[in-house]
């Protein structure tokens, strides 16, 4: 799984050691099909999702908009700004996630010396889903 992280362009500046860490103290979900995930803006919980396993729908104004893949991660924003969701997350199976919260990346990413780099990265992808919309 740590090899599959590290594939996942936040992680991808980090070395396996740190990504183990995240994963030893990040907590795994269980959401059942057609479950929302998150609502669309609802408030930040400070806390971002990685599908481990099966697939999730993005939506806005309950439009389907995109599709989250296994091993790709979502709402990655609520781990640097308290902005409200812009879209809502459903489970189109049941799915595993893998849950970051924003106290436990800091913590674990003030090890890493180039935590600059994953800010920066996150920013832009930001960016690129505002162009997108």
């Amino acid at each position: 799984m740590n090899l599959k992280l590290k594939d996942i362009y936040l992680f991808q500046w980090i070395d396996i050691e740190l990504i183990n860490k995240i994963i030893d103290n990040s907590r795994r979900i269980n959401i059942k099909k057609w479950d929302y995930i998150i609502h669309q803006w609802e408030s930040s919980n400070n806390e971002a999702y990685i599908i481990q396993k099966w697939k999730a729908s993005v939506e806005i104004d309950s439009k389907e908009v995109n599709t989250i893949n296994p091993w790709e991660i979502f709402w990655e924003i609520a781990l640097i700004t308290d902005e409200n969701r812009t879209a809502s997350i459903k489970a189109l199976e049941d799915l595993i996630l893998l849950k970051i919260n924003k106290e436990l990346l800091h913590t674990i990413i003030k090890e890493f010396k180039n935590w600059k780099d994953i800010q920066k990265t996150v920013y832009e992808r930001i960016m690129q889903n505002l162009k997108n919309k």
